[in-house]
């Protein structure tokens, strides 16, 4: 069971190692549910994790820290936008709290082939671990390979700073079951991070 408005005296990267996630409202406050990351020490990416860079070759991104990214009034409305049309419980309050007053430090900004931002993914870095945080999308690519890229891109980048953890957020069947597939996958359950192939034939999430 989950558990929220959780305070702590651990530094972050000791949070998310035990488990612990961000809430949203409040860059204080943390809860527990099923954590998992990426463990780049393992990284490898399969198949279908590069079939799915391919097919969105087409797409770039700039990284720009929070602090001077200008949160303003039509990002606002695009993305509430966004969120009303995917049907995403997500006050457009919450959104602004996460770019503007979170612990989260970077943004990706993504764009299509005519200059036009597409997607939006809140991380945090430090100079052990990354947390993909929250993703925002034109709905029009809410079935397409763009959603996955956006975390995959965070996961690489993070190998390629040589840190250890990328940590992705809540997994169940329920909510980022496709997570399963990113490359390093574990997932934190009984107060230990398992990685999930061993528990395919013996454990139900």
């Amino acid at each position: 069971m989950a558990k929220y408005n959780i305070r702590t005296q651990n530094t972050i990267e000791q949070n998310y190692l035990s488990g612990f996630l961000p809430q949203r409202n409040n860059q204080d406050l943390w809860y527990q549910d099923t954590s998992c990351r990426s463990n780049l020490s393992i990284l490898n990416l399969s198949s279908e994790n590069r079939r799915i860079i391919n097919k969105t070759n087409n797409y770039s991104f700039i990284i720009t820290p929070l602090s001077v990214f200008q949160f303003n009034p039509s990002v606002q409305k695009n993305i509430f936008s966004w969120v009303k049309q995917l049907g995403w419980d997500f006050p457009i309050s919450s959104v602004k709290e996460i770019f503007t007053n979170h612990i989260f430090n970077y943004v990706y900004i993504w764009k299509n082939e005519q200059e036009e931002i597409v997607a939006y993914s809140v991380c945090y870095f430090s100079d052990n671990i990354s947390h993909i945080a929250y993703v925002f999308y034109n709905p029009t690519f809410s079935h397409s390979n763009l959603p996955i890229r956006l975390v995959l891109q965070v996961i690489i980048d993070s190998y390629d700073k040589k840190l250890k953890y990328c940590y992705l957020g809540r997994f169940s069947k329920d909510i980022g079951y496709y997570k399963r597939n990113m490359p390093g996958f574990e997932y934190f359950q009984k107060n230990q991070w398992i990685k999930y192939e061993k528990e395919i034939n013996s454990q139900t999430l």
